[in-house]
């Protein structure tokens, strides 16, 4: 499916996943184009976004527990002990409307773990020089349940991409990428001055994320600003394993360990106790500048 607005394009793939297979300007990738490896199927982890609900990242030991009953997620990808993301990106959407230049996707009842259940929305806005995302979950529970959402771009670093934004706290994870604690952000690791993410394995969760982010192409002159709502607290910068020509700033609304607290009353920051047929959704936008 295409949407088209001027110079930018983007071009989206409900069946897999709700995800974004390619977002240009004037033929400049703005995002990674949907990419899978040489004889592989088609994929969302190969696409340029997708969505992540009812919770990003990950939860502790893939459960969690709501007046005093036990949640089970299961393991969501190949290798991996925990599930990554939830499963809306997993699951085909549905177009719910469409015009040349916005879209609604929908994804229908979906149980994430016995008992759990959720719907959710995407509705994606194509104007001359910005992508709006506006992303939803309502709880299909019979009872009240925690969630949490984000986005999941993919960036291309054409060569020169420098990255900028600003929080105030860097989370500490285990080797199984758990949270462990909130800390001071290092000084390799702060980008408020803008720097060129590192061509290594990177997998940090900022909190205290102010909303805004850029990223700048300079041999393309081009940067992309993105602006989130106060929804989206927190900000994960990936940089994946298999392929340091991309990497990722994720506006999502709760840490890593997602639902932590959430049996004692005590929810994490981000982390929204719905009931049932309750929604929460925010909007994030990225804004193309040309800068030469």
């Amino acid at each position: 499916m295409r949407l088209t607005a001027g110079p930018l394009t983007l071009e989206l793939a409900p069946e897999l996943g709700g995800s974004v297979a390619a977002f240009e300007h004037d033929g400049v990738a703005l995002m990674r184009p949907m990419s899978p490896p040489a004889g592989s199927v088609p994929h969302a982890l190969h696409s340029g976004m997708f969505p992540m609900l009812p919770f990003a990242n990950s939860l502790r030991d893939n459960r969690f527990a709501v007046d005093g009953r036990l949640y089970e997620v299961a393991p969501n990808m190949k290798g991996a002990r925990l599930n990554y993301h939830g499963s809306g990106w997993q699951r085909p959407w549905r177009v719910s409307d469409v015009a040349p230049d916005r879209c609604t996707l929908a994804l229908d009842e979906v149980e994430e773990a016995a008992g759990y259940r959720f719907s959710a929305t995407q509705r994606f806005v194509l104007s001359n020089d910005r992508l709006e995302v506006t992303i939803a979950v309502t709880n299909r529970s019979a009872q009240h349940m925690p969630f949490g959402l984000g986005l999941h771009p993919w960036f291309p670093r054409h060569g020169d991409a420098r990255a900028m934004f600003s929080a105030t706290q860097a989370l500490l994870e285990d080797a199984d990428f758990q949270a462990l604690e909130l800390a001071a952000i290092a000084s390799e690791q702060d980008y408020a001055a803008g720097r060129e993410p590192p061509r290594a394995f990177q997998n940090r969760c900022y909190a205290g994320w102010d909303g805004r982010a850029r990223i700048d192409w300079p041999s393309h002159g081009l940067a992309l600003a993105v602006e989130a709502d106060p929804l989206f607290g927190h900000l994960m910068l990936h940089v994946p394993a298999h392929d340091f020509e991309t990497f990722c700033l994720e506006p999502q609304s709760n840490r890593t360990s997602a639902f932590d607290g959430v049996e004692t009353g005590t929810p994490a920051p981000g982390v929204h106790l719905l009931a049932p047929g309750e929604a929460v959704g925010g909007r994030v936008a990225f804004m193309v500048h040309a800068t030469a």
